[in-house]
């Protein structure tokens, strides 16, 4: 994934394409002679590379990780995943490709950028470059015409040499039969499984050993610190409610804004495909033409659609009879939508091929564009002003709060001040940040967090334009602390038995291999113990093994033994088991022409990637590289 990131984050394009404006961070102080000083991040060759440059580079890759995460990426991730590195690797290694575009010749002429830049579809409008568009969106980034194209240039000019690079690239008919079995072929298992929870509640032991076991362990048992609040809670719903929105306000967003609520035309159709590769022979294209107008026959002559469209379409709407429901122009590929759009309500098409194949077309209805009505539109608008104005107005509502909370110096104050703000207050009782949840208000990670940082007596405030937001006080604290045995036995027996149970599932599974060993069968040793073999059904390497666990080793052990052979003990976590194979299997069904050039595609691409990297590598080997002194602190 690093790596995926790292490609796409060297490309102005994929800025401009997903419009997103970057938060702007601060690395060095600001007024610091020295930071202004330090222009210079990097040399390659002799070519500097700028820190603002390496600024950019790493507020791209941070966004990408906060796209990734869902926003739950923070700056101790940043340090730990090396991101600044990284940055300033992809602007290196850039670097040193746009040097061998030179040695190599290679060029991008005017024309080529100009045919690129209106093939982006940031920049159209109706399908079509617009220059307004084109304009608008690099001055949403800060950028210039002049910019952006320098830097699209030298993407393109890039991407030229990693087409010098790899067009030797080849795949061998063998390569591609190790990755279709390996995706394809299933096995199924006889498995003799020994898990200690199976044998839990049978482990017997004495007080003495379990008070042994308490003290060896005890640390383990720790109560870690417990802590309680009271807070007010300043509900979203209620505070949101009390926006005001004028009929006024609605009605100048609703024409001002009247582009958002315009709907395009819309068709309801079925379709029936049988699938045609692009690049598939004359033969089999021919083959699919004449299929399709022989459905088509049958439709002509009475036979109903949506039964022909479940027992011959291929595509995955051949379950509801081909029903693909209401779609615009745009989210069908142009060949398909204009034939959609042309047909009135009830027609069938004359057979339309796409890069899917052929297909029989049937529109079910039809609605023109038109523009939503204000009263249709009315509520959503007011909410959304509401939202828009909510954070002013929650911001005032904390003002208010702390003002008449913030200076309470004990919990008993603090409730009977917040109760006579007429606000819900929730007061707790003692909690583990462990438990995940504050109680009585739930998960939010955000504000068990800050409790346990909290100190006792003292205020803090959690505010959150997208939910509840909260001003609270930690009215007690329970230090962590060792327990004596009476208070968490059972938790220690259990525990006890779980550990006792582990090592009675290995001497079981171990005797089990020996018995193996000494000429007994996998069903004679299953026999003997009074344990039935467990049938996994079958399964490909890319899924868990069966009644087992997840875990590529052991995946690759079982897919390794032949026909009625049993494996040696093998271990997951606590469960040690056996597994005899019983069958394997590879059918690859009707598209295994398609599924071999699929895997082609997929072996070229890593075969590509592959040489690209050592190409790099090798680069980076002969290269000048001069990283300055605390650029990646």
């Amino acid at each position: 994934m690093l790596r995926m990131m790292r490609k796409n984050a060297k490309s102005m394009i994929v800025k401009l394409v997903f419009g997103v404006i970057i938060v702007v961070f601060s690395f060095w102080g600001v007024g610091s002679m020295k930071a202004k000083q330090m222009t210079v991040a990097a040399t390659v060759n002799g070519k500097t590379i700028e820190r603002k440059a390496l600024d950019t580079s790493f507020r791209d890759l941070w966004r990408r990780y906060q796209e990734q995460s869902k926003g739950k990426f923070n700056p101790d991730d940043a340090q730990a995943m090396q991101i600044k590195r990284e940055a300033l690797n992809n602007l290196v290694d850039r670097q040193l490709l746009l040097e061998q575009a030179d040695k190599l010749g290679l060029s991008v002429d005017k024309s080529e950028i100009q045919a690129r830049i209106a093939g982006l579809g940031a920049f159209q409008r109706d399908g079509r470059f617009d220059q307004q568009s084109y304009r608008r969106a690099l001055s949403a980034n800060r950028m210039t015409p002049a910019q952006f194209e320098t830097s699209l240039r030298e993407d393109m000019l890039i991407n030229k040499v990693r087409q010098v690079i790899s067009d030797g690239v080849k795949i061998l008919p063998e390569e591609i039969d190790i990755l279709v079995r390996q995706q394809r072929e299933e096995i199924a298992l006889d498995l003799l499984p020994f898990k200690p929870a199976a044998y839990q509640a049978e482990m017997k032991f004495t007080q003495a050993d379990l008070e042994k076991f308490f003290k060896k362990n005890r640390e383990t048992f720790r109560v870690p610190e417990q802590r309680k609040i009271a807070a007010l809670v300043i509900e979203r719903d209620k505070l949101l409610a009390k926006v005001d929105v004028s009929e006024e306000q609605i009605t100048e967003f609703y024409e001002q804004n009247i582009d958002r609520f315009k709907v395009k035309e819309q068709v309801k159709a079925s379709h029936i495909l049988l699938k045609v590769a692009p690049d598939a022979a004359a033969e089999e294209i021919e083959k699919a033409r004449l299929e399709i107008v022989e459905i088509r026959r049958k439709i002509e002559s009475g036979s109903d659609f949506a039964e022909l469209a479940k027992k011959f379409s291929q595509g995955p709407s051949s379950s509801r009879g081909g029903d693909l429901g209401w779609f615009g122009r745009r989210s069908m590929v142009k060949p398909f939508a204009d034939a959609a759009f042309a047909l009135k309500p009830g027609e069938v098409s004359e057979p339309v091929r796409t890069r899917f194949g052929f297909h029989l077309i049937k529109t079910e209805d039809y609605k023109p564009a038109r523009t939503k009505t204000l009263a249709e539109v009315k509520d959503g608008i007011k909410k959304g002003l509401q939202i828009q104005a909510y954070p002013e107005l929650l911001d005032k509502e904390v003002a208010a709060v702390t003002a008449a909370l913030s200076s309470e110096g004990d919990g008993q104050k603090f409730v009977a001040a917040a109760r006579k703000l007429g606000k819900r207050v929730i007061e707790t009782n003692f909690f583990k940040q462990r438990d995940g949840v504050v109680p009585d208000i739930g998960r939010d990670p955000e504000l068990l967090n800050l409790v346990f940082k909290t100190p006792l007596n003292k205020g803090a405030k959690i505010v959150n334009p997208s939910r509840n937001s909260y001003y609270f006080m930690v009215t007690g604290i329970k230090a962590s602390y060792l327990p004596e045995l009476a208070e968490v036995k059972s938790e220690v027996e259990k525990a006890y038995r779980l550990e006792l149970a582990r090592e009675e599932v290995k001497n079981i599974g171990e005797g089990a291999a020996a018995q193996l060993k000494s000429g007994k069968t996998l069903d004679e040793v299953a026999a003997g113990l009074k344990l039935k073999l467990v049938d996994s059904g079958f399964f490909t390497r890319n899924r868990a093994i069966p009644k087992i666990a997840n875990d590529p080793v052991l995946s690759r052990k079982v897919f390794a033994l032949h026909k009625g052979q049993t494996s040696e003990l093998l271990q997951h976590n606590d469960i040690y088991f056996l597994a005899r194979l019983r069958e394997r299997k590879l059918d690859l069904g009707a598209d295994a022409d398609k599924l071999r050039q699929s895997v082609k595609q997929q072996l070229l691409r890593y075969k590509k990637f592959q040489v690209m990297q050592e190409y790099v590598q090798a680069l980076r080997r002969e290269a000048d590289i001069k990283v300055m002194a605390g650029v990646l602190k």
